[in-house]
């Protein structure tokens, strides 16, 4: 079962931190030297940029629907029910307890920076490049600052259910001792 669990885990980060790669090596403009360099790299380059963006948008989506489901079936089908379980039996664990709303409110956070990165990249699709390079560029800048912030969420829960195994396999290893 821990197996399957870190199977899910990794596969999941790995989707995610793999569908990263393009947007930033892509739209690295930071070899233009000046502001102009940049405005007119931008403003030549607009429809390509935007095919490119258009790709990585699609990823996301996709990514986010990986991601999501993957997060849903970590909390169905391992976290809530070992509490339940515990529960049931009379045996509260503080531990569990604790990763479990910890991992919650987690994945509460990843869904709202998740929609607040869609909204800020769509905004950015919808930008002129041509005409307003600069605030194209701005814009661009926050999307990658809100897919850093996604990125860092990923990590959390990705930490979150790290201290779960480890719980669990303490659990295992000394069942009278963990629990309250």
């Amino acid at each position: 079962m821990i197996k399957r669990k870190k199977l899910v885990i990794f596969a999941c980060l790995a989707v995610f931190s793999f569908s990263m790669l393009p947007f930033f090596s892509t739209f690295a403009e930071e070899s233009a030297t000046t502001p102009k360099e940049k405005q007119d790299s931008i403003s030549t380059k607009c429809s390509s940029i935007k095919q490119s963006l258009k790709r990585v948008q699609n990823s996301d989506k996709n990514t986010r629907v990986s991601l999501g489901s993957s997060f849903q079936t970590i909390s169905n089908n391992f976290i809530t029910p070992l509490n339940v379980r515990f529960l049931k039996n009379n045996q509260f664990n503080s531990d569990l307890n604790t990763t479990q709303t910890d991992y919650a409110e987690a994945r509460t956070e990843f869904n709202q920076l998740f929609i607040s990165y869609s909204q800020e990249f769509e905004e950015l699709l919808n930008i002129d490049c041509v005409n307003n390079p600069d605030s194209f560029y701005h814009r661009l800048q926050s999307v990658r600052n809100k897919r850093t912030e996604v990125a860092k969420s990923v990590e959390e829960l990705k930490s979150i259910i790290e201290k779960h195994v480890s719980t669990v396999k303490n659990l295992r290893n000394n069942p009278r001792s963990e629990n309250e």
